[in-house]
């Protein structure tokens, strides 16, 4: 059975060395100051992390707020600890893909969407997707966009942002997805969580269909109008 829970208090396992660079991945990795936990669904970073004042990249003109877990200033999210992004070549036993559910309280239509990834070893990027909710699991997906040269775990605070003027509608309580991939099948990134705790309804697959749960969020805001 898939394991869903992320057991912070599980054994650490050994520190990763292995650069596995591919063609999209940058000159560095993060891999020598990552710890593993859960097989790499969850990673912990034990050097000092470092801070940049990059957020997110320019939404629409008046965009409101439609869900958000992040903090502000160099607590945007949780720059030491998150969960893995994993292609099925990226060095730990399972592959993995995590997704962050939130509710909307009014209809409105997304025009953006911000998560907080960064990067460990392989092929450096993700997948972000918005999906609709299939009975409690991620479901249609509704848009997409791939990001590429990710920010080293342990960095804060660079969001990766989905942007469309146009806009996806989206109803009051009625469950939406953020869903994170990996780009490649060498890829180890991590979502990081959010900086706060806050805690919700997650899913993960390892290969073998979602699972979910309650449990802290990934970091994740979600605006348009």
């Amino acid at each position: 059975m898939e394991p869903t829970i992320r057991h912070r208090s599980s054994v650490i396992g050994s520190a990763l060395v292995v650069l596995a660079l591919a063609s999209l991945a940058t000159a560095q990795t993060a891999s020598d100051g990552t710890i593993t936990i859960n097989g790499g669904r969850n990673a912990i970073f034990v050097k000092p992390p470092t801070f940049s004042t990059l957020h997110h990249q320019n939404l629409p003109e008046k965009s409101v707020v439609i869900y958000s877990n992040l903090g502000q200033g160099d607590q945007v999210y949780n720059s030491i600890s998150g969960v893995g992004i994993l292609g099925p070549d990226a060095g730990q036993p399972l592959p993995e893909a995590v997704a962050t559910a939130f509710t909307p309280t009014a209809d409105h239509l997304v025009q953006g969407v911000s998560v907080g990834v960064t990067y460990v070893q392989g092929t450096n990027g993700v997948v972000v997707s918005l999906s609709e909710d299939n009975s409690g699991i991620p479901g249609k997906q509704l848009a997409s966009e791939t990001f590429l040269n990710l920010p080293l775990f342990g960095s804060c605070c660079t969001l990766q942002t989905i942007k469309g003027n146009s806009g996806i509608q989206v109803k009051a309580n009625t469950q939406y997805w953020v869903v994170v991939r990996p780009v490649a099948s060498d890829t180890y990134c991590v979502w990081n969580d959010n900086f706060r705790g806050v805690q919700g309804t997650w899913a993960n697959t390892t290969g073998q269909g979602w699972h979910s749960s309650f449990q802290v969020l990934e970091s994740l805001a979600v605006y348009g109008q």
